[in-house]
């Protein structure tokens, strides 16, 4: 048996898979939690982080958050491995080049994924948007940085704009497993709701990445969080804020679903 053989064989394998499938679980999970956070902010709450960050130091702070933080790694780094494997063995879900790209860079995202719980885990503090303002910064220096920087916020929303149109033509259903027709409805809408949701999240993100570049102030690029909050100090700005979470929290619900129907 010779390498390219042998890593196939790990890559199907019921261990691997199992894994790989709870990193969908914890995806979903993850959605919850921010959604929820989201709704807290919306009802006034201002000592919550809408984003990943407070997702993991929620998951942190619940009894056995050691334990849970270590599931949560594996788990997220489980599935990176699984899908930049499979982008390598076998050109990702659809069996071609566009795929393997696409399923590497997911895998990528979910490796980096896992980085903030380890800090967390080993006892260092995170705070959310710090990357984000670093990276500004860093680009806002010269005027091809904040080229560099608008071009990102536009990649967010093109992002965005392809998980809304995902969500609204239910383009998802590649991803899962022949179901009954009443689960199938079930499974699909969630997936609906949740995409869209999770798009609007993403072009709310875009959109302040690029103001603030045009503005030159790193400091107000604070992601995920920064971008529900501002939402949140519009016009109707808790009611929308309210409905995204509630978005977030449908499309995690999908997540967990897709752990147990995903095809792998």
């Amino acid at each position: 048996m010779n390498t390219s053989d042998a890593v196939q064989q790990v890559h199907e394998s019921r261990a691997f898979t199992i894994v790989a499938r709870s990193g969908w679980f914890v995806t979903g999970l993850l959605h919850i939690i921010i959604g929820a956070l989201a709704i807290a902010v919306a009802l006034g709450d201002r000592g919550v982080r809408p984003d990943e960050v407070g997702a993991f130091e929620a998951i942190a702070a619940a009894p056995v958050g050691g334990v849970l933080l270590t599931a949560v790694i594996v788990s997220l780094g489980g599935l990176g491995l699984w899908m930049i494997v499979d982008a390598l063995l076998n050109g990702g879900p659809m069996h071609r080049w566009t795929s393997a790209v696409a399923s590497g860079a997911q895998g990528l995202v979910y490796l980096a994924l896992a980085v903030p719980p380890t800090i967390l885990l080993l006892g260092g503090e995170l705070e959310s948007g710090r990357t984000a303002r670093t990276v500004s910064a860093f680009l806002l220096d010269t005027v091809a940085g904040a080229i560099v920087l608008v071009l990102i916020g536009l990649g967010v929303a093109v992002a965005g704009g392809y998980f809304v149109v995902k969500g609204i033509r239910r383009r998802f259903s590649w991803e899962l497993r022949p179901m009954t027709p009443r689960r199938g409805r079930a499974v699909r809408a969630l997936g609906a709701i949740g995409y869209l949701a999770r798009g609007v999240a993403f072009l709310l993100l875009a959109g302040l990445i690029v103001v603030e570049a045009i503005q030159a102030d790193p400091y107000d690029v604070t992601g995920l969080a920064g971008a529900l909050g501002a939402l949140n100090r519009g016009f109707l700005g808790p009611l929308w804020l309210a409905a995204i979470g509630a978005g977030l929290i449908v499309y995690g619900a999908y997540g967990i679903a897709r752990a147990r129907l995903a095809r792998l």
